[in-house]
């Protein structure tokens, strides 16, 4: 993988929103469509990746065939692929725009910095591991990279801990325990960062993010049980519709209470679909579905306002995870319609 660094030379410059906007609509242009999905769908794992190095993607799969092939081709191709073209859009966005791009891409420290930690503790090879990384985000990729060589889970956090932004982890805890950690402090570092703007849909949309993962793990205790450290260690604040009080009285909740307090909300279709379903899995992904296409529909607005570009950064995301679940489930033989109904079009 390339070694990108997201460094603050780029932004100097002040933010010129014709002239990017016009970029990204051509960029945006350049995205699939539901047809090439479909197309993809009938295709052999060879002939995807054959697809791919004949358009957008093809600089990765020329430089990439070399090392890999077959699914391993495409993942390592369409995250380098994601790298350099978030890396590309922060370039040209100017210091204005770039706040904005930026605490979208900063996501991806802690996708990367979980991805590592989770292959560490589950004793997974580097080569698994950086399978799952995103060449972007704050953090230079190099020192992204040097963390997967580290031998234990402990060590990555001792590394970690050397940096002031992660000097709350503790070694000795659980991964569950780490994740979360994680993720509040991007919440609220991010949410604080935009405290003026409380009624952007930035901000909201944030915030929703805020309401599955905690919708997440409410799911999960009230399926498997929970002990009260765990309730207030699994609760992220900063939620649309629910407060910190509101996720705790859920938790508690009888089934039908439950179910009548969650149809007052967007998700409530969502969770009573699924809420005979054994496992939580089609649940929780059909929360992720929603949550990329509300972010897909809130960032369509004004061509001189920050807006396409937070669009552009949310589609071509949701391009390269169709393209990974498509991929990885040709490989695995999975069935076409559980596949195409995984995908968000």
């Amino acid at each position: 993988m390339g070694s990108n660094v997201v460094s603050s030379e780029f932004w100097l410059g002040e933010t010129n929103y014709s002239y990017l906007n016009t970029r990204v609509r051509a960029m945006e242009s350049k995205l699939f469509k539901s047809d090439i999905y479909i197309k993809l769908l009938n295709m052999e794992v060879s002939q995807i990746a054959r697809f791919l190095g004949e358009g957008n993607y093809k600089g990765e799969i020329e430089s990439l065939s070399r090392t890999y092939r077959g699914v391993d081709l495409i993942e390592h191709s369409i995250n380098e692929n994601l790298g350099n073209t978030y890396h590309k859009l922060l370039k040209m966005s100017g210091k204005k725009a770039s706040a904005y791009a930026f605490a979208i891409l900063t996501r991806w420290d802690i996708h990367n910095i979980i991805s590592i930690l989770r292959g560490k503790y589950s004793k997974s090879t580097e080569y698994e591991i950086e399978k799952t990384l995103i060449p972007i985000g704050e953090l230079p990729f190099s020192f992204i990279i040097s963390l997967v060589k580290i031998n234990s889970y402990e060590d990555v956090i001792k590394k970690l801990k050397k940096l002031d932004k992660f000097d709350f982890l503790v070694e000795t805890k659980e991964i569950a325990d780490t994740e979360s950690e994680l993720f509040k402090m991007y919440f609220k570092s991010t949410l604080a960062n935009f405290k003026k703007e409380k009624k952007s849909l930035f901000v909201e949309f944030l915030r929703t993010e805020i309401d599955i993962l905690n919708i997440k793990n409410i799911m999960r205790m009230r399926r498997y049980g929970f002990a009260l450290k765990e309730e207030q260690k699994n609760m992220v604040e900063g939620g649309l519709f629910f407060s910190i009080d509101d996720l705790s009285s859920l938790l508690r909740a009888s089934d039908n209470d439950f179910l009548k307090k969650m149809k007052k909300t967007p998700y409530g279709i969502i969770i009573e679909k699924h809420w005979q379903e054994k496992t939580l899995f089609y649940l929780e992904e059909s929360l992720e579905k929603y949550l990329m296409k509300c972010a897909k529909e809130q960032f369509i607005g004004d061509p001189f306002t920050i807006m396409p570009v937070l669009h552009y950064i949310i589609s071509k995301k949701i391009e390269v995870e169709n393209i990974r679940k498509i991929s990885r489930g040709k490989a695995s033989n999975i069935e076409k319609k559980i596949i195409e109904d995984s995908l968000v079009i």
